[in-house]
């Protein structure tokens, strides 16, 4: 039995629920952090921290991501849409290595380099 206000719902978390639910949605979208804050009213920081589940949103503040979204509230409490991360990411990984199957160990770091330089641009972009 889950213990009063921990956020249990259907054997997961609902704030880490709505966490995934809003990235997910947004990243379907095709909306950047600031394009959703901007749309949402809401700040870059605040949302970006509700996506990484280390910030709580309000009802409110949902029903104003959801509006920007062109979603219904209840939709970012769907856990059966919350998609398997780590499934994605093993795919991702999978296609990555299809690339670089047949290329030289030269080429191989060269495109390491590339994609960890690419990552950190858009990590430091997400932040800010």
């Amino acid at each position: 039995m889950q213990a009063e206000g921990d956020g249990g719902f259907m054997g997961m978390n609902i704030y880490a629920i709505t966490a995934r639910q809003v990235r997910l949605r947004r990243l379907q979208a095709g909306l950047t952090i600031e394009d959703l804050a901007g749309a949402a009213g809401i700040s870059v920081s605040f949302l970006a921290y509700l996506e990484t589940n280390k910030k709580k949103p309000s009802l409110a503040t949902l029903a104003k991501i959801a509006a920007a979204l062109n979603i219904s509230v209840a939709e970012l409490f769907d856990e059966k849409t919350v998609p398997n991360i780590a499934g994605e990411k093993q795919r991702t990984l999978n296609r990555i290595l299809k690339l670089l199957k047949d290329q030289s160990p030269e080429n191989t770091e060269t495109i390491l380099a590339t994609v960890a330089v690419l990552a950190k641009k858009l990590l430091d972009k997400q932040a800010g």
